[in-house]
Formats: structure tokens, sequence, C-alpha cells
């Protein structure tokens, strides 16, 4: 992905947050989802797969047996296609070798997205400010630690853990 890419995806984010946030974290993104249209439903999924939405039903579906960090994250990332590539169909995200390989632009959009709606930059920068370690990060964003350490490196970012 392109560094204006990037960008735009950022801003897209941004102003989500702005519009339809709440301003305090972590970020939930079921009101974000809801206020723009969407409903969320908790559902048994294909081993594989962590979410699905269904564009034109408006419909975000999450594995209901993961973590609830990893729900928040596949939520914001559903947010993120239907934001990103609404092409009127469906789009289903797989737990599979070309996610984890990170070769697919529309996934890494998605998580790139995601990432910059649970974890704005600016509020990341601030806690790396303040001196926090990942672990509190991530808990203070909901997110994984994984997640937290993925956005840090993205951002340049260093801190201890």
């Amino acid at each position: 992905m392109t560094a204006q890419r990037e960008n735009e995806i950022a801003a897209i984010a941004e102003r989500i947050l702005m519009q339809y946030g709440n301003h305090t974290f972590p970020i939930d993104p079921i009101p974000i989802a809801e206020k723009i249209g969407l409903s969320v439903w908790q559902a048994t999924l294909p081993r594989d797969v962590s979410g699905q939405i269904l564009y034109e039903e408006k419909k975000i579906f999450i594995e209901k047996s993961d973590h609830i960090y990893r729900q928040i994250f596949s939520i914001a990332h559903e947010l993120g296609h239907f934001l990103l590539h609404n092409d009127g169909t469906s789009h289903i995200s797989k737990r599979d070798l070309t996610t984890k390989q990170g070769t697919d632009s529309k996934e890494i959009e998605a998580n790139h997205f995601a990432a910059c709606l649970l974890m704005p930059k600016d509020e990341v920068q601030r806690m790396v400010n303040l001196g926090f370690a990942l672990d509190s990060m991530a808990n203070y964003f909901g997110i994984s630690a994984m997640a937290m350490n993925v956005r840090l490196s993205n951002l340049g970012v260093r801190t201890y853990v």
C-alpha cells in the first residue's frame, strides 16, 4: 500500500471517529457501525473465518467464540471493508495463509483502517510520550498486545514491553 493510500485510509478513520465516536477509549466499534447503518451479529462461522460483511444487507458477522479483543478488531476490520471496498456483495475475512502473508490489498487496507480507528496515531503517540508500556497501551485501547505491537511498528514507534 502506498503512503498516500495509508494517509487516505487514516483520514477516513479519523473522520469516522470524529463523526460517530464517543471520544473515549477503548473505542467501541459497534455503536459506530450502528450509526453508519450496519448491524453487528455474533455467529458461529466456519473455523477459518473471523468476520464477514454482507454489504447489501448491511450486516457484520463475527465469530462468537473469538476473544473479545479479536471480535473488536474484526468489527473494525469489517467496517473498513464497508467504507473502503463496498461493491454491494459480501466479504469474508479468513484466517488463512494469504491473510498471514499480508498479500491481499483489501485485507491490508481493512487492517490499516481498523488500526487507525481503534488506535489513532495521536493517541498512540500521547501514550508513548507518557511512558506507557506495550501491554498497558493494549489494555487502554482494548486490543491484543500483538495488534498493539503491529500498530507501534507501523507507526515507527519504539516502546518498552
